[in-house]
């Protein structure tokens, strides 16, 4: 369990980094000059490696020593917080320059949180998984939900470069502390053509595409994390002065850490309610948790209010979250885990940016609190339609 441990604690620090991240970036945008749509372009771009990256680096990650690939992003990650407190210090300052940060930051992201998914079957027993993801998504949601943007809120107006130092601190323990795992699991070498590697995307691609629950799970959540990724750009807009609710930076952390609260409180009891309510009622009260979350500056323009409710929110949706992935991980062979993880997050994530972009252009034309409330319904609507509760038996090996 020692390496399980070493592997909790990267993961654990790495997303502290992320959480420190997701809001410095857009606060940074905003004391820079930024309008509300190259507010949105910058979360965006944090997201992009997914939708545009993910199903490469899905390969590598079964092909390549994981370990190494989690040093190696976390390497990249300390030599882009460098170069982003550099260009805060100098006159350098603008937004292009933090968009192509955002960019090499969420390249690294999309590596590192990869192969940290697919290395816990290595370093754990096969009845030791539900409990280990279960270890692994608290840590998750504390570090970049809850004390990652209430830390850098609170920090931000005070001193941007404590912030970015201990964001490049974070991605230091994160590489050093990931434990050794096993090299792939392939019996003999593979060729690096591009014919072979296009030919193992495929693979991945077709193990999510041919399975009706998989499928269906993985468009869910790329519809959820549309809404989501639209509801992460506008909200700092919204929220921040001279922004409606007219928060400070220090405020809105703090309404971002309601949301880590939530989700702690969720992932801390999502076995015992999904015990209670059964596999299929824990996901579909999730999504009504998460919609609630969503839609929840829409509702009212008290900020108490829109706390509570993307509190509440939060700790119901975690059931979602937590039970598709351990479904999702249960349902596909280790030699295969890298490919189907970076098919389904290249639809489940890489929909945010798009769904970040989407959003601040129709903010643009229609005003924020509506697009909160339409975009959560048009994904009520769908994730009825695709009813990723409705689980048939899956096994898909290479």
């Amino acid at each position: 369990m020692i390496k399980f441990y070493r592997l909790w604690v990267s993961t654990a620090s790495s997303n502290f980094g992320d959480g420190l991240l997701r809001v410095l970036l857009p606060l940074l945008a905003l004391a820079w000059g930024a309008s509300g749509f190259e507010v949105s372009v910058v979360v965006a771009s944090s997201y992009l490696p997914w939708l545009f990256g993910s199903l490469l680096i899905g390969v590598f990650v079964d092909r390549l020593n994981r370990s190494t690939i989690i040093r190696a992003a976390n390497a990249i990650r300390v030599l882009a917080t460098f170069a982003l407190l550099a260009v805060t210090v100098t006159d350098l300052a603008s937004i292009p320059l933090l968009v192509a940060l955002a960019l090499v930051y969420g390249v690294a992201e999309v590596a590192a949180d990869l192969s940290s998914q697919s290395a816990v079957s290595q370093v754990v027993e096969n009845e030791q998984l539900e409990s280990a993801y279960g270890r692994i998504s608290v840590s998750q949601v504390v570090a970049n939900t809850l004390v990652g943007p209430a830390v850098a809120g609170l920090l931000f107006g005070r001193t941007q470069a404590a912030v970015i130092g201990l964001i490049c601190a974070c991605y230091v323990v994160a590489g050093l502390s990931v434990p050794a795992t096993p090299d792939s699991d392939q019996d003999t070498p593979k060729p690096w053509a591009p014919r072979q590697i296009w030919r193992e995307l495929r693979i991945g691609v077709s193990a999510v595409t041919s399975h009706s629950w998989l499928r269906r799970a993985a468009l869910s959540v790329g519809v959820m994390n549309f809404a989501s990724g639209a509801n992460a750009a506008l909200l700092v807009t919204y929220a921040v002065s001279p922004g409606p609710l007219q928060l400070t930076t220090g405020e809105y952390g703090l309404l971002l850490a309601a949301l880590g609260i939530g989700s702690m409180t969720g992932s801390a009891v999502a076995a015992r309610v999904t015990r209670l309510l059964g596999e299929s009622h824990a996901v579909a009260v999730g999504v009504g948790g998460l919609l609630t979350t969503i839609a929840a500056p829409g509702l009212s323009d008290n900020v108490w209010v829109i706390a509570l409710l993307m509190t509440a929110g939060s700790a119901v949706g975690t059931l979602f979250g937590v039970k598709v992935i351990s479904m999702r991980q249960r349902s596909v062979s280790n030699e295969l885990l890298g490919r189907v993880n970076s098919a389904f997050q290249f639809v489940g994530i890489g929909s945010a940016p798009l769904g970040a972009t989407f959003g601040g252009l129709l903010a643009s034309m229609v005003g924020i609190r509506p697009v909160f409330l339409l975009l959560s319904a048009v994904a009520a609507l769908t994730v009825l339609l695709l009813r990723p509760w409705r689980r048939e038996p899956v096994s898909v090996a290479a």
